[in-house]
């Protein structure tokens, strides 16, 4: 199932008991920055997520709202990469994407809440992150995940972009997806934001 939105194209949730039980239909999502004034969304989003969700995002069990707090400055600096947001139609902050410039090296990171986590969220959030990242003049990006979550992996081949990996230790993943034109091509969000459907979420 491709879950790639372009603009103006709604992607659907998949539909309820092939990934979890989401409803086949839901509100609309916008991804779009996120930036210091959004920081007590970001920080909510902290929140409502798991300690599995933080622990796969930050690699550590710390993570929760309060830690992120002071780790939000660093992810929503402009000095440091791109963060966007996938935004309800409601105002609500449900999922963050992050790219990162690590030296000569582009790092990309997800955390989407829970409830809404299988809705190809991850995926439209990585697709305008590998843009801007091409667009930069990265020939790749690559994401440190733990072997057990394969959540991150599934959103970067959802890409169809060549992706390899590297097993740093008995718990770390370094994937490593090839950029191309196709990711240049791909427009990335200004702010007003790229809208896309996603499906009910969980609650």
């Amino acid at each position: 199932m491709n879950h790639r939105p372009t603009h103006g194209q709604r992607t659907a949730c998949p539909p309820a008991g092939e990934h979890g039980g989401h409803g086949a239909h839901g509100g609309n999502i916008t991804v779009r920055p996120v930036r210091e004034e959004d920081r007590a969304a970001a920080v909510a989003l902290h929140g409502r997520c798991s300690a599995r969700t933080l622990t796969a995002r930050y690699r550590s069990p710390a993570g929760d709202a309060d830690d992120a707090n002071g780790y939000l400055g660093h992810l929503l600096s402009p000095r440091f990469g791109h963060t966007l947001g996938a935004w309800t139609a409601g105002g609500e902050l449900v999922g963050m994407g992050h790219l990162l410039w690590d030296g000569d090296d582009a790092e990309v990171a997800l955390l989407v809440e829970d409830a809404w986590q299988r809705c190809g969220i991850g995926t439209a959030l990585l697709e305008q992150l590998t843009a801007l990242a091409a667009g930069a003049g990265y020939p790749d990006v690559y994401a440190v995940t733990g072997t057990a979550d394969r959540g991150m992996a599934a959103a970067l081949r959802r890409l169809g972009l060549p992706l390899g990996h590297r097993v740093e230790d008995e718990a770390t993943v370094v994937l490593t997806l090839a950029l191309g034109r196709a990711a240049v091509r791909t427009a990335a969000p200004g702010d007003a934001g790229l809208l896309f459907g996603a499906g009910s979420p969980e609650r």
